[in-house]
């Protein structure tokens, strides 16, 4: 523990570190000191192996990081609109968070910012692709269905995609900024707001990362209950994901039949820990409600119940000709592109690209597993249905495991609430790698930083549609599933 905490301190030179073979940016991010300068972290995996945070001050100009690792474009530019840092050399510091109506040379995160004043920028300037044939095919913010707002403005000839840009964060909550001066305990409801569908894993993220800050250790049938929590977050998330890219391609009935797998699950969570999603159960030091020995069985079963259709249902999605036919080498991301943006979770798995947090750097009750890592390399949608399939059934075992052997005793231990220390941890959420950062003074929450992996993946996105029909586009959208409000954070 004494380690993590140190390496948060550290001063190397963050350039240097990111030119070393094996070392993949994890985030960017920015905080105050004490006297209110400003602080710029880099947080690194090395390895596969070690998270490390280093630090340099942000008072003056830094040298981007954005032609070392691609994967740093955003962050950096983040990193500008809400400290005003100074960066040099990047390629593209257009403002990212903030959009016209938001005041020039206004930076929220830094020290004395109260409200935004009334201001004008001049409009965004979208990539012109110019060329015999060409148009611009602009597609929200404002969306057909009840998703959130994000705008994609396609480049096409015919029907063919030259070129995809993004812009998001119409409705950025400014939840970074939410957290400071709050309780411990008050911290730990707005992390679980931050995504709705992976509430589970922002929470836990979060209430690790003040575990590891004060050295907390969480008692093991806690542990235990975190597990089946974070299993089950994942297969419903992969369940609903595989029936939504079901119903893109007009395949209805084995959609329909994943959301009665998925419901299954969720009157399961209901039952036995009086939530459908999980909300209030995670907390700094453990968590508030206890699985019955009674019942144990019953959710094995059902978990097992829910795991065997699902896979009968798959073996008839992954061999229906038509569904394979627009599957199979759509929207591929190469695994070099899935690298260079240090993409995570299962979109990067399914380019060939085997990372996930609870091999790599087991937490809780997966120091006591060796899981399971599902991965393909062909980058497809084909291949990111795959992934979620075979991810799935072994969430399915890790909880017959952990239901099998379930350790008995306390479920939770007290934290301090008056206390200062700071550190971070991360979880492998059903989308991929979620990393929490964590200063608390006097019991006060002075920074927490959300490295979001819809955040992380998002760029890549674009990457994957030129050469596809832009009628392909819901269809490659929804097999990244990434989270617009965990994005907008």
């Amino acid at each position: 523990m004494n380690a993590i905490l140190a390496q948060s301190h550290e001063t190397t030179d963050p350039l240097k570190l990111l030119h070393r073979p094996g070392v993949r940016l994890v985030s960017i991010f920015g905080s105050l000191d004490e006297d209110g300068s400003r602080r710029v972290h880099y947080a690194v995996d090395i390895d596969n192996r070690q998270y490390r945070v280093v630090s340099i001050s942000g008072e003056s100009v830094i040298a981007s990081a954005t032609p070392i690792t691609p994967a740093a474009a955003w962050y950096e530019r983040e990193l500008h609109d809400q400290y005003g840092v100074a960066i040099e050399g990047h390629p593209d510091l257009r403002p990212l968070l903030f959009h016209e109506n938001w005041a020039e040379g206004v930076h929220p995160m830094t020290a004395g910012f109260e409200k935004v004043p009334p201001g004008t920028r001049a409009p965004y300037r979208f990539l012109k692709v110019e060329g015999e044939g060409v148009c611009e095919v602009p597609v929200g913010p404002v969306h057909a269905g009840i998703i959130e707002p994000g705008h994609f403005r396609f480049s096409v000839v015919g029907d063919t995609v030259l070129n995809l840009e993004l812009r998001h964060f119409y409705t950025h909550k400014g939840t970074e900024k939410l957290f400071e001066n709050m309780t411990i305990a008050d911290g730990c409801l707005i992390s679980e707001s931050v995504s709705g569908d992976n509430c589970f894993a922002h929470a836990v993220a979060y209430s690790q990362a003040m575990e590891n800050s004060f050295g907390v250790a969480v008692p093991a049938r806690g542990r235990a209950l975190r597990l089946i929590g974070l299993e089950l977050e994942r297969m419903m998330a992969h369940i609903a994901d595989v029936g939504a890219l079901c119903g893109d391609v007009g395949f209805t009935v084995p959609a329909a039949y994943t959301a009665r797998i998925k419901e299954s699950l969720l009157l399961a969570s209901t039952r036995f820990f009086r939530t459908r999603f999980w909300r209030g159960v995670a907390v700094p030091g453990g968590v508030t409600i206890d699985l019955a020995a009674a019942d144990a069985a019953e959710l094995k079963r059902i978990v097992a119940d829910a795991a065997r259709d699902f896979a009968e249902l798959a073996q008839i999605i992954l061999e229906t000709p038509s569904v394979q036919n627009r599957f199979e080498s759509t929207g591929v991301l190469s695994r070099d592109v899935a690298r260079d943006l240090a993409v995570v979770g299962p979109v990067t798995r399914a380019s060939g690209v085997k990372i996930d947090v609870r091999r790599d750097h087991p937490y809780g009750r997966y120091r006591e597993f060796a899981t399971d890592i599902a991965h393909h390399s062909q980058g497809d949608v084909l291949a990111r249905a795959r992934i979620r399939i075979d991810e799935t059934a072994i969430s399915a075992r890790l909880i017959a495991d952990t239901l099998s052997e379930m350790p008995t005793g306390a479920i939770r231990t007290s934290i301090p609430t008056d206390a200062s220390a700071e550190g971070f941890s991360a979880v492998e959420s059903p989308r991929g790698e979620l990393f929490y950062w964590v200063r608390v003074r006097n019991g006060r929450i002075a920074r927490c930083h959300i490295k979001s992996p819809s955040f992380q993946n998002w760029p890549a996105l674009p990457l994957a549609m030129p050469g596809n029909i832009i009628a392909d586009f819901p269809l490659i959208n929804k097999s990244f599933n990434l989270s617009y409000s965990g994005c907008d954070r």
